[in-house]
């Protein structure tokens, strides 16, 4: 099995400090003194200063996520990811979507801060952690723990212990949701790591991490 996702032009880093000089280029550009504005054009600049700075924290937390969360993983691990944009892509929140879906459809194509097809590839990464979670279950049940399944409860503890759900990327505050939710969200992004560590290293890459699930398993 194999999970195919297309890269942005450039680097997750250089792309979302791209789009914020561009979205910053834009205000210049639209900006007029308070007396001359309209209503409309008002609101339409606090549109444009709200997408800078949220892409601001996005960048923030991916090169948090580059730094501190996927050293740990690999260290703990001994898979050495290709790059961080991967486990950048497992951890974007879904209000992400909504965020990049804004911008696009904010400007004229010719008047975009970056690539068209870089900011849909953006607004599509909040779906790859559901995506790679799936192989995640799927290989570690057929091809690594065949019969025996990894409980919640070590997949949950797993997600504590990278810091993943602490290194979510996303716009805004973070909102933690309570009780089953909760435990469900560490599982699918414990699981989305591990399905991101089968598509780049494979079976015995996944296998290295079964002594990290062992309190987990079903038996």
């Amino acid at each position: 099995m194999a999970y195919e996702y297309g890269p942005l032009s450039r680097p997750l880093e250089e792309t979302l400090a791209a789009l914020q000089e561009g979205l910053m280029r834009e205000y210049r550009l639209e900006y007029l003194p308070a007396p001359r504005r309209s209503a409309r054009r008002s609101r339409r600049l606090r549109r444009i200063r709200g997408w800078c700075r949220a892409t601001g924290r996005l960048a923030e937390q991916a090169a948090h996520v580059a730094q501190r969360t996927l050293p740990r993983i690999e260290q703990e691990t001994g898979h050495t990811f290709r790059g961080p944009d991967g486990l950048a892509r497992v951890l974007m929140a879904p209000s992400t979507k909504r965020l990049f879906s804004d911008i696009l459809t904010g400007f004229p194509e010719d008047a975009l801060p970056i690539r068209a097809n870089d900011l849909a590839m953006l607004g599509n990464f909040a779906d790859d952690a559901h995506a790679l979670a799936l192989i995640g279950d799927v290989t570690l049940r057929l091809k690594v723990l065949p019969g025996e399944g990894v409980g919640a409860a070590g997949l949950a503890a797993l997600c504590d212990r990278w810091g993943l759900h602490e290194s979510r990327i996303g716009p805004g505050p973070r909102r933690s949701p309570d009780g089953g939710n909760l435990e469900r969200e560490k599982e699918t992004l414990a699981r989305a790591v591990l399905g991101l560590i089968y598509v780049e290293g494979g079976v015995g890459a996944l296998r290295a991490v079964v002594s990290l699930l062992a309190h987990g398993r079903d038996g």
